[in-house]
């Protein structure tokens, strides 16, 4: 499969019409990812997807494109559009004869398309969508999956002690949390391995900040993340460490090859710390990871990809005004592991049709243990296991010369046998089943989509009550057993219309209902009522003949019955203190700014982000401010780079809001409310870099140089300024 040029027999004067196309590899016939696919003597432009696939919508007339890659020959294509007949082209790249490893090559492309990837999302989200790449988050010195997160706009972290937990959230909008994808391929319970899962093995993350995520997750009314691990083009190995204050350290091997069609990627990634002084927080993680991609022929192809992850965690001690019991624990994981594995299987169909089956595997094990100082019980432990795996069908076709269908299922089966955590000895067995249809509809210049969700499952048993405690105190609360699951539903209608090849103007709607996440109980000892939340976005994208970059998105979001703490606590009879919900009325509203741009005086590139967002709870008939979630979230950078030379400077402001979770509760009757947020951070890196038989890197790196003490949740300070250096080489 080649170039697909689809024309409408009834186009008018001033039509836009689609091109899709594969680039591919000579030597073996493998499509070529992020491939640059630009149209000469013009800013538009798009590069290929993860399988060589992209699209390109072009007003008729005479164009000649440029197909190239690192480490391929370009080409040139001429193209008529629109032609007589339907097309069919194949774009072959020849392997180049010198390929040079580790040169980091930034760049920025412009799509007002979207590609074939049979998962990807709708056109109108495009200034709702954050890419970030691998040289990102080498500069930004990430060493686990959320430290990729640090600077998407109205991207919120909130960290409770060194990595106890990490929960990621965008624009204020949580339970549930976003979903995350490996490759495409959901997993499905995978917001505590965020923080476990290494950085050092990503080529890109793409994060859906609005809540039109529907084809690729169960919980896309909360964004959707999808990363991408590397894939290498040929034989290659490399090496990077680093290590700091602390005793933090970082290591990676990864090894990468092309054997007769076959490419396969492996790596061993090390790292830990000992934490603040005195506060515990040491920790020592493993993770192996190796996949494979193969394809087979030019209509099938094979990935299938699988990490382990092993080690232990301390839990950094919470500090004043913590809440008594917290502040008497030490905690720990030790042992503990997770293993997740996934495949798929690509079949490319005629007339452009894409068939895949996914599937995936994961286990989870970890020996928790809490020593209670303070009581005569003393030592408790118990074991956390729990599986899931689950299949995943899609189908994408193009039913007309302008219209693209995509209808899939999803089955995920969950088990806990012994329960986990806060509900130790308490069973979980879950059932879940999805099915999706959506649909994209060029009109001219207007690209419409829509689509539909509609999430069931069978809980053959639940017993998971007490979020921040433990199950003890629900011991006579029979378990969920034997019942249908809440039925859900999502639904997304979206619009954009291309101004020109360099601008773009979007709107987008999701709506839909939402489940409280298992373990909730109000105070009757019931599971919450069921939240409905609908999201507007409306957005603008443009991109300037010099290559800047810059977009713009206004949101309305409101949650009727939306879940959320309702400040009563219940003491179990162990003394642990158990978290009671309400449904309250909620909305949320605000704007992003979003700019990228090349000094090329200064060797630089800069980029800039903003988000402005207010949340409202009603309370009596009226509005009122919500403070627990900040009003402002700004990010910047400046990424320097000449003859082997590099620096960067990367800031966040999160501003002023409250919680009073963990917070001692005598503390909050004579001073209130706990504040929280309102801090500056400022990351800086530096490096050079030599370029010779083998690419080395040497580099600095100072987190939070100002050494401010924030907190993003009550207790638990940042550590201040931790400084690093280390070294990257590629043989």
């Amino acid at each position: 499969m080649g170039i697909f040029l689809f024309v409408d027999s009834s186009a008018q004067a001033g039509d836009v019409f689609t091109v899709k196309g594969r680039v591919y590899n000579t030597k073996n016939a493998r499509g070529i990812a992020n491939a640059s696919i630009v149209v000469r003597e013009t800013s538009i432009g798009t590069s290929s997807g993860p399988d060589g696939y992209f699209e390109l919508r072009l007003p008729a007339g005479k164009y000649n494109i440029r197909i190239s890659s690192m480490g391929f020959s370009g080409k040139d294509v001429s193209l008529l559009v629109p032609a007589k007949e339907p097309e069919f082209l194949r774009i072959g790249l020849e392997p180049g004869e010198i390929v040079i490893e580790g040169i980091d090559v930034v760049g920025v492309h412009n799509r007002f398309d979207r590609d074939t990837s049979i998962n990807s999302e709708p056109v109108s989200l495009m200034p709702s969508v954050t890419r970030i790449s691998s040289v990102e988050i080498e500069r930004q010195g990430a060493v686990t999956l959320t430290d990729a997160f640090k600077y998407v706009p109205g991207g919120w972290i909130e960290t409770r002690g060194r990595k106890t937990k990490q929960f990621f959230s965008v624009r204020g909008q949580k339970y549930p949390y976003p979903d995350y994808s490996i490759n495409g391929i959901l997993q499905k319970e995978f917001e505590e391995t965020v923080y476990f899962f290494s950085a050092m093995d990503i080529e890109s993350v793409e994060i859906v900040r609005s809540s039109g995520a529907l084809v690729k997750g169960l919980s896309g009314l909360s964004g959707l993340v999808d990363v991408r691990t590397k894939k290498p083009e040929r034989q290659t190995v490399s090496f990077s460490s680093r290590y700091g204050e602390q005793n933090q350290y970082a290591t990676n091997l990864r090894y990468g090859n092309k054997i007769n069609g076959l490419r396969i990627n492996t790596s061993a990634s090390f790292f830990g710390t000992d934490g603040p002084p005195g506060r515990n927080g040491r920790e020592r993680i493993i993770n192996l990871h190796g996949d494979m991609d193969w394809e087979i022929s030019n209509r099938l192809a094979i990935q299938a990809g699988t990490t382990y992850i092993g080690g232990s965690r301390a839990f950094v001690k919470i500090l004043e005004p913590g809440s008594p019991n917290i502040l008497n624990r030490e905690e720990e994981f030790d042992p503990m592991q997770t293993f997740i594995s996934y495949a798929k299987l690509n079949y490319l169909g005629e007339c452009g049709s894409l068939t895949e089956l996914q599937t995936n595997l994961s286990y989870r094990d970890a020996h928790y243990s809490s020593l209670n100082i303070s009581s005569t019980e003393g030592h408790i432990s118990h074991q956390e296991k729990d599986y899931e795996y689950g299949l995943n069908l899609l189908h994408s076709r193009p039913v007309t010369s302008s219209n693209t269908l995509r209808a899939g299922v999803i089955y995920n089966h969950w088990v806990a046998p012994d329960g986990k955590r806060y509900y130790a000895g308490r069973r979980a067995n879950l059932h879940t089943w999805s099915g999706v249809v959506a649909s994209e509809q060029s009109v001219g210049r207007f690209i419409l989509d829509a689509g539909f969700r509609l999430i069931g499952g069978y809980i053959v048993e639940w017993g998971g009550f007490g979020i921040e405690g433990s199950a003890a105190g629900f011991q006579d609360v029979p378990p969920v057993k034997d019942q249908a699951a809440p039925l859900e539903w999502q639904s997304v209608l979206g619009a954009s219309y291309l101004l020109s090849g360099q601008s773009s103007i979007h709107y987008n709607f999701a709506g839909g209902t939402v489940s409280p996440r298992r373990g909730s109980i109000d105070e009757s000892l019931n599971r919450p009522g069921q939240e409905a939340r609908f999201q507007h976005d409306l957005g603008l994208k443009f991109r300037s003949s010099d290559q800047a970059e810059f977009s713009m998105s206004a949101f309305f979001a409101t949650r009727n019955d939306a879940l959320e703490l309702s400040g009563k606590l219940r003491e179990s009879e162990d003394g642990y203190l158990i978290e009671l919900y309400e449904n309250l009325d909620k909305r949320s509203y605000g704007m992003e700014l979003s700019g990228k741009f090349d000094v090329t005086v200064l060797h630089s590139t800069i980029f800039a982000n903003a988000t402005f967002m207010k949340g409202e709870n009603e309370a009596n008939g009226e509005w009122e401010n919500d403070d627990k979630m900040p009003n402002m979230i700004f990010n910047s950078g400046i990424m320097f780079g000449y003859l082997g030379f590099d620096g960067n400077l990367f800031v966040n402001y999160t501003g002023p809001y409250t919680n009073n979770r963990f917070v001692n509760r005598q503390w909050i009757m004579e001073y209130g409310d706990f504040p929280l947020g309102d801090f500056f951070s400022l990351d800086v890196t530096a490096g050079y870099t030599f370029v010779g038989r083998y690419s080395t890197r040497v580099f600095i790196e100072a987190k939070n140089i100002l050494d401010q003490e924030y907190l993003t949740v009550a207790g638990y300070p940042d550590a201040g300024r931790l400084i690093s250096m280390g070294a990257r080489v590629y043989f």
